[in-house]
């Protein structure tokens, strides 16, 4: 065979080998399309049954008239045509507040089924939130990490769920949830996000929400209608029936129609006489025609008005009150059709109210404290001087026992007393020492009664309170000045009795002394005998001095030119290592009074001064003119208003305690050891200054020193050197004015003072508080008036603390002591503004308005 041939054969063979390969290729892809064909019409066979299933429960959906058919029929649905193991069908809750189940299938063990017939989910549950912003479904697989979904498999009982709302998307009526167990998920259809997956259970979801969306908007339909049905019979009833007047009227005044209630309201039998009589409302109902004009005034802008209260006419021409709620109908040209109303007779109302405001003004203006509690004592109401003389806010106290204000020093026993009174039925009154809320101690009269009911029955307690605060003061200030009064009448009687008998005693000793011979025993003893008969007499002087019963003889005395004549002579009583200073006042009114007496003052104290400082010191005596206003005498019984002159001596010892100064002027009464004093000093200064109408005043604290300020009345015959007749300038000042004073008597009296100047006034009773007061930012204060020694801080340190967060806040101190006396003890710095105690209403005046010009 040539070589041609065989190339052809070849070539031949080559084709047929091609075309055989084309060949086999072309039938493999035919099979590969045939069965992808085979499974095509599986899945399409699948979905035409799904369709056909649909299409039938979609049948069944559009009979049902209640949810939870259409809940049973979509869970048979999921189990037998969607080939998943378990449903759950959630209903939102009546709250709007969660969803519970409602309906299920595929859970066959009595405790599983029991588990999630009671389950329910928070709307607020975080794997529900993507649902409400619009995502279709949340699915939770097998192998999920999402927290927020597999959180919620246990409740369940699903390994793996898919879960989607029912109806509205953004507040879905119904949630349903299918899913398989992890025992049977291979046996049944998987959750996943695939489109096959998710075809057959989106189809139920569209069909079930169409369906329940309208099966409520149905039963809304329905509902309303019944509603509206209800509502008209109800209307019906409600205006033939009512209490309330109900009428409608033209806008020309006349009534259309009205219920037998406005006929009774306006004096008339029947709404037929109504709406015949009643031609014109303007004239014949409104007493005041034109509370008619702001009536339609406010419904011609279109307003419903409520509440309107105004007097109307009756029938018979007695006048009532009545409240008008009305409300405006407009035609379409927006011309005003007609008026509907409602009539309320208030008249009784308005009666009461009358009655309930003045008594309401009685109590809110009362000048004692009003407490009402229950049965069990809580507080429920107070009254603004409750709050005002307290400290505590109404909101501090409503709910609180009354115990809150015990101090400890009102005996247990009382409260029980108390309580035993009132719950049987009586009224208890008595006395109190309660504490305020700064801390500050106040004394009440309390008068406590049962509030009964109609039938007698206690429901509360009423407790009227008084303050007696002040009046207890002033009443042991009267027991002082009485009980110094009966002493002083004990005391003269017995040195007068005394001096007889030892008048006595000294002329028998003298007559018997010229018949002894000088030197001999008996002599001796007779010499003793009258040295202290001499003695005795001293005391008796002293006795009468303090009784007033003394014979003085008073002149015309300037004290600064006495007290330079007696300087030396105190000086060599009170020793080289007291240094002795005097301040006397330039231009200082003249006195009436006894020089002997006089030097007896000045001795007495001086010796004092001197026992108290051991170690040496300053002894400083100083004067003054001051004036005595009737606010500071209301105040100190001794003092009456006026002009005096005062003569202080001050020393800087060692002080003395409130006890001490308490009983400092009583006859006997000495802290010396015993054959170091008679305790007759002060009792003859006492009565010297008594006895000339004077009057003292003590200041002192352990370790402090003291001041004795006393006042004698200015001699009104003679007139102050230099004195010009000039009008003092205006004295009213205006500010805040922070009063720190610990004394209660003190406080109380500069408070009054620092108003009357016209003052705005907030005082405190220690250093604390007031610092307490300062913080506060939005506590307006202009100027601090201030006591320089207080118990714990003293005012320095005070003003020093204050200054650290409100620096250059003006300050006045005041004191008992003189100012170089508290500045040498560094408790005021130099420079600093000073008023000395006791100060009138003129100076003090003077000194605020020079301290907040900052002179």
């Amino acid at each position: 065979m040539s070589e041609s041939v065989k190339d052809i054969a070849a070539a031949e063979l080559e084709k047929l080998r091609r075309e055989n390969e084309i060949l086999a290729d072309q039938v493999k892809r035919l099979v590969k399309a045939e069965s992808r064909l085979y499974d095509y019409q599986e899945k399409l066979d699948a979905q035409v049954k799904e369709y056909s299933e649909l299409y039938d429960l979609s049948r069944k959906l559009s009979t049902c008239g209640d949810l939870s058919v259409i809940f049973e029929l979509a869970a048979g649905f999921v189990i037998n045509c969607l080939n998943y193991e378990r449903v759950l069908i959630f209903q939102k809750s009546g709250d709007g507040a969660a969803y519970a189940v409602c309906a299920w299938d595929g859970y066959y063990d009595a405790e599983e089924e029991s588990a999630v017939s009671s389950l329910s989910i928070p709307k607020k549950a975080p794997f529900l939130a993507p649902l409400f912003l619009g995502e279709n479904y949340r699915i939770c697989t097998e192998g999920s990490r999402q927290h927020a979904l597999s959180e919620y498999r246990a409740k369940l009982l699903m390994n793996e769920y898919l879960l989607c709302p029912l109806g509205n998307p953004a507040d879905p009526a119904v949630l349903i949830a299918v899913g398989n167990s992890a025992e049977n998920a291979e046996f049944n259809r998987r959750v996943s996000d695939s489109e096959d997956a998710l075809f057959g259970i989106g189809n139920l979801v569209g069909l079930l929400s169409s369906a329940i969306e309208n099966l409520i908007h149905y039963a809304g339909m329905k509902k309303a209608l019944e509603q509206e049905r209800l509502a008209e019979a109800k209307y019906r009833g409600i205006f033939e029936n009512a209490m309330e007047g109900i009428f409608q009227t033209t806008p020309e005044g006349k009534f259309l129609s009205c219920n037998s209630a406005t006929a009774a309201i306006l004096g008339y039998q029947t709404p037929e006489e109504v709406l015949e009589n009643v031609v014109d409302i303007g004239p014949q109902l409104y007493v005041d025609p034109e509370r008619r004009d702001d009536l339609y005034g406010m419904m011609n802008q279109r307003r419903n008005v409520k509440n309107f209260e105004v007097e109307f006419y009756r029938n018979d021409g007695s006048k009532i009150w009545v409240n008008l709620s009305t409300r405006p109908t407009f035609d379409d040209s927006g011309e005003l059709a007609h008026i509907d109303g409602i009539m309320q007779d208030i008249t009784e109302r308005k009666r009461d109210e009358e009655s309930l405001r003045k008594l309401s003004q009685v109590v809110e203006q009362s000048p004692v404290s009003i407490v009402i509690t229950d049965t069990s004592g809580r507080i429920e109401f107070v009254n603004p001087k409750f709050v005002q003389l307290t400290g505590y806010t109404l909101g501090e106290v409503i709910g609180r026992n009354p115990r809150f204000l015990k101090s400890g020093k009102t005996v247990p026993e009382e409260s029980v007393k108390l309580w035993q009174t009132i719950s049987s039925g009586k009224v208890w009154e008595g006395e109190f020492v309660n504490k305020k809320k700064n801390g500050e101690l106040f004394s009440e009269h309390a008068t406590v009664s049962p509030i009964r009911d109609r039938n007698g029955v206690i429901t509360h307690y009423l407790a009227v309170k008084e303050d007696i605060t002040e009046r207890k003061l002033l009443e042991a200030q009267l027991f002082q000045s009485q009980k110094m009064e009966s002493i002083g009448r004990l005391a003269g009687g017995v040195a007068h009795d005394f001096n007889n008998m030892l008048s006595v005693i000294l002329g028998c000793a003298q007559l018997a002394l010229r018949e002894a011979e000088e030197g001999s025993p008996l002599w001796q003893d007779l010499d003793q005998i009258i040295h202290a008969a001499k003695r005795s007499s001293d005391i008796t002087r002293q006795l009468l001095a303090f009784s007033r019963n003394e014979v003085i003889a008073p002149r015309e005395v300037n004290l600064n030119e006495h007290f330079a004549e007696m300087q030396k002579t105190l000086g060599r009583l009170i020793g080289e290592d007291i240094k002795m200073t005097f301040q006397p006042a330039p231009e200082l009114w003249p006195v009436n009074a006894d020089i002997t007496q006089l030097d007896q003052i000045l001795v007495n104290l001086a010796v004092n001064a001197r026992d108290a400082m051991e170690n040496g010191g300053v002894l400083t005596v100083a004067t003054a003119n001051v004036k005595v206003d009737s606010s500071y005498s209301q105040y100190h019984l001794d003092a009456a208003p006026g002009d005096y002159v005062q003569l202080s001596v001050s020393d800087t010892g060692c002080g003395m305690d409130r006890d001490t100064i308490d009983r400092i002027f009583e006859p006997f009464f000495t802290t010396k050891e015993v054959g170091k004093g008679t305790g007759l000093g002060l009792a003859t200064v006492y009565g010297i200054v008594r006895q000339h109408n004077g009057f003292i005043n003590v200041y002192s604290e352990p370790g402090q020193g003291t001041i004795f300020q006393i006042n004698f009345p200015r001699f009104a015959g003679g007139a102050a050197v230099g004195e010009h007749g000039a009008a003092e300038a205006a004295l009213a000042g205006s500010g805040t004015v922070l009063l720190v004073e610990d004394d209660a008597l003190v406080r109380k009296m500069t408070l009054r003072a620092l108003r009357d100047l016209g003052y705005t006034v907030i005082h405190a009773s220690g250093a604390d508080e007031a610092i307490a007061i300062c913080r506060d930012a939005g506590t307006q204060i202009d100027v601090i008036l201030t006591d320089v020694v207080m118990p714990g801080m003293n005012g320095k340190e005070m003003v020093d603390a204050i200054e650290a967060f409100r620096p250059g806040l003006k300050v006045l101190f005041m004191s008992g002591y003189t100012k170089d006396l508290v500045a040498q003890r560094g408790v005021v710095d130099e420079g600093r503004d000073f008023i000395q105690k006791p100060f009138d209403l003129q100076s003090l005046g003077r000194k605020l308005k020079e301290t907040l010009r900052g002179s």
